[in-house]
């Protein structure tokens, strides 16, 4: 059982985050709560309960460095949420996730690694606020983050391989959207190793995805927003399916 200070410097951190946003204009209105999941194996997520919301934290996210900008994460999300983005309208990806599986059938770990995709280009999206929030240490810090989430060698299933593929875009998209990625960084590198083992078609992939999640726009409307989704869906639909894509997989 934690102790009393444990639950006071949770919210502390809390009322840290909100005014650190309201200081830049992204006001939450909602009742916010947060809560620790012992056995949560991911570091955190919010989730809408009525017209109040809760972030929940993994016990071992507590004494991490990033725990701050976790927080203000997820509650960008909330913001987000609040402001009736696209991108936070959970009718569109059950829309598009039923149609694919009525046209092309979908298996679970397909499903499972379109779902990982969608998360990552909400995650890309709500990371402008949490940029726009930092200082320039925590900025470091984030670098750092997401540097640790590029792979560099492929597993040789092409299910997995493009989940990997579209992660690695995704790190790489959060930085060179806020200009903050370094050609030749050890980041680059790993990226570059990655690529490059999964063969020549998988650098066009790579750039596709990249490109596509670093421009990607917050204030795209419903139809736009799926529209850009059932492109995205099908190109790693695409890449999980096609060996040719990435022709040195098998």
């Amino acid at each position: 059982m934690r102790a009393a200070s444990s639950d006071k410097q949770l919210q502390n951190t809390l009322e840290w985050a909100m005014e650190r946003m309201k200081q830049k204009g992204y006001v939450v209105r909602s009742k916010v709560t947060l809560n620790v999941e012992p056995n949560l194996a991911i570091m955190g997520y919010a989730k809408k309960e009525g017209e109040a919301h809760r972030i929940m934290i993994s016990e071992w996210a507590l004494d991490s460095e990033m725990l701050g900008g976790l927080v203000l994460h997820e509650l960008s999300h909330v913001y987000f949420t609040e402001k009736g983005a696209s991108s936070h309208d959970s009718a569109i990806l059950e829309e598009v996730i039923t149609d694919l599986r009525e046209r092309d059938g979908l298996r679970a770990k397909e499903t499972e690694y379109l779902v990982d995709a969608f998360n990552h280009l909400q995650n890309v999206m709500v990371d402008d606020i949490v940029f726009a929030v930092m200082g320039d240490k925590e900025r470091e810090m984030t670098k750092k983050f997401f540097a640790e989430w590029v792979s560099d060698r492929p597993t040789g299933d092409p299910v997995t391989d493009a989940g990997l593929l579209c992660r690695n875009a995704f790190a790489v998209a959060s930085l060179r959207r806020r200009a903050l990625f370094e050609k030749g960084s050890e980041m680059y590198y790993r990226n570059e190793s990655f690529v490059s083992a999964l063969g020549t078609k998988s650098k066009d992939e790579f750039d596709w995805i990249e490109g596509f999640l670093e421009k990607s726009d917050s204030e795209w409307g419903q139809e736009k927003f799926r529209e850009a989704l059932e492109s995205y869906f099908d190109r790693m639909l695409s890449l999980m399916r096609s060996s040719s894509k990435l022709d040195d997989l098998r």
